[in-house]
């Protein structure tokens, strides 16, 4: 029997299914082939165990029936960056294990093994934790059991990794054996309780948890409840094995970023506190839980839900590493493409390459650099994916621009352009003498979309503009000017639109909506006429505004099957 996987994640589903294939004395085969994997085997009671162990993949889409397909199979090898599996939890929280409230309990498919990774390839050796010796048992089940047979990381509180809580003054408690762990956990859910925080060395970095919710912080939930009201898609995907961070709205009104537990870390301390949700985020705590090993922190992957849609924001670490088809070498601020695979540039010894593509000005030398547009660099990857030889490319980035593809050449037809507000309107005038620290914070911010952001006393960053839209909670906002001039598109009508809806006391979350809601309808309306006029088979969506529930559900209204990026962020890191 041959199922097909439309998968579009890292590795850890499949190393799952090996580790399940192993435990039941399988045969199994694998060929990926990058948006989706082909898996053969012959019992039906294998098939059972896969309904019944396999993870919920907020990567997966469906499997159905397939062909055997040509080539060599394929072994998943790349260390995992997700959740702990039930198999692994259960261990955590059982007296009688050796991993009894053991944070760093994890197996061949689950948890934070990237952050743990010195250099390629995975191996203990080319690890964190190359220095410490197995215990015997460790050694023994990493020949026995299949879910952890070859791990590279097998470790338990016999051969453990040394945690310590600590507070201001420097008191110090540490952990080597399994009642140690369940006191330093317990000590700090206590004060939690009381209403301290705890700052935690976690895989998404250090994070400071607290009971009670304060201005900016995150939602950690710890069990389900009735707190917040949960679509059955963000139900899935907030316990699903990636654990991303979604928006979530809470009984009171409340819109809010959160994430259920997503380690060791975080899975103990909510054993042990009463309540179904905290709050956190990374400021300085009263107390802290630590370790000595320099991990390398990979964030929460950021997922976009509208209706049926699901979109990666920006710095969705825990995406990587990721396996690509690709051969080439790209390099993406932090991240690098090579030899087939995406990640931190530090997790790559040496790379050896003809020639390497960029899209910023990276500080780099070598004797053949290839500099890109990442706005084509998008399109062209989903049109590719989507199967589609002509397209009009809509890139709603730092920069707004369109672009046409058809055979197989790529070209701009129209761009926003720079920012031009001369501010001479009367409304700009009144504007200024009622708001002038709001227009002194519009005139020196660069960012065409902030700019709006700023003339609505919004002084963070795009999340913090996005959190103000999804606070209105009316079925339709009124209409921002979304207009081209001759030079473009029409700077003055819109900031003097914005300005004139603030000195009209309009709610601030009812102008944010509306700014994302009227450029949705006025970017879906151009790319439709531009799709009419040229013949284009479809619309392409891409760049990191978009993930916007206003905006985006104008555009997708307008744009019925609109193309936007699956498998990978919706802007700055791509296959090339």
């Amino acid at each position: 029997m041959v199922l097909e996987f439309v998968y579009q994640g890292g590795e850890h589903f499949l190393k799952q299914i090996q580790s399940i294939a192993g435990a039941h004395r399988e045969e199994i085969a694998i060929w990926w082939e990058g948006e989706r994997f082909f898996l053969e085997f012959e019992s039906q009671e294998f098939a059972k165990a896969l309904e019944k162990e396999l993870f919920n993949s907020i990567y997966f889409e469906r499997v159905q029936g397939a062909s055997k397909p040509q080539g060599e199979p394929f072994e998943a090898k790349l260390p995992s960056n997700v959740a702990l599996c039930p198999r692994c939890i259960q261990e955590m929280l059982d007296p009688s294990s050796r991993r009894f409230y053991y944070p760093f309990t994890m197996c061949n498919a689950c948890g934070s093994q990237a952050s743990f990774l010195v250099r390629y390839p995975f191996r203990r050796s080319n690890t964190l934790l190359s220095v410490i010796k197995p215990c015997a048992a460790c050694e023994a089940e990493g020949n026995e059991n299949p879910y952890r047979k070859d791990f590279a990381l097998i470790s338990c509180t016999r051969c453990n990794i040394p945690v310590r809580l600590s507070d201001k003054r420097g008191k110090l408690l540490w952990a080597n054996e399994s009642e140690e762990y369940e006191k330093i956990f317990a000590l700090a859910a206590e004060a939690i309780e009381e209403g301290k925080s705890v700052s935690i060395k976690t895989s998404r970095g250090y994070k400071r948890f607290f009971k009670e919710f304060q201005e900016g912080a995150k939602a950690l939930i710890l069990r389900p409840s009735d707190e917040f009201l949960l679509l059955g898609l963000e139900k899935r995907a907030l316990f699903s094995i990636e654990r991303p961070l979604v928006y979530l709205s809470q009984s009171d009104g409340r819109v809010i970023e959160a994430a259920a537990v997503w380690d060791g870390m975080t899975l103990l301390l909510g054993s042990k506190l009463k309540a179904d949700t905290i709050y956190f985020d990374e400021k300085e705590a009263d107390l802290t839980i630590d370790y000595d090993l320099p991990i390398r922190f990979y964030e929460a992957p950021r997922l976009f839900i509208n209706k049926h849609h699901k979109l990666l924001k920006v710095q969705s670490d825990q995406l990587f590493p990721k396996r690509v088809q690709s051969q080439k070498t790209a390099l993406f601020g932090e991240w690098l493409e090579y030899d087939g695979l995406i990640d931190k540039v530090e997790c790559f010894e040496e790379v050896a390459t003809d020639r390497i593509y960029v899209f910023k000005e990276e500080p780099i030398e070598h004797s053949k650099v290839v500099r890109l547009d990442i706005a084509k660099a998008f399109i062209q990857k989903v049109a590719k994916q989507e199967g589609l030889q002509s397209a009009v490319g809509v890139w709603f980035g730092d920069e707004v621009k369109f672009a046409l593809l058809q055979g197989g050449a790529m070209r701009e037809i129209f761009s926003f352009g720079k920012v031009r507000f001369e501010g001479e309107k009367k409304v700009a005038k009144r504007f200024r003498e009622r708001f002038r620290d709001r227009m002194e914070a519009f005139e020196s911010e660069k960012n065409f979309l902030l700019k709006a952001a700023r003339l609505l006393g919004v002084d963070g960053d795009f999340e913090a503009f996005n959190l103000l839209a999804h606070h209105y909670g009316g079925k339709g906002g009124v209409s921002v000017d979304c207009k081209v001039s001759e030079d473009g598109f029409d700077w003055e009508s819109f900031y003097s639109s914005i300005m004139s809806f603030v000195l009209a006391e309009a709610k601030e979350e009812l102008i944010a909506y509306s700014i994302f809601e009227s450029l949705g309808e006025f970017l879906s309306s151009q790319a439709v006429e531009v799709q009419r006029k040229m013949k284009a088979q479809g619309v392409v969506l891409a760049g990191k505004y978009i993930c916007n529930s206003p905006f985006f559900s104008r555009f997708s209204r307008n744009v019925r099957d609109v193309k936007y990026p699956k498998g990978f962020w919706v802007d700055e890191v791509v296959e090339v």
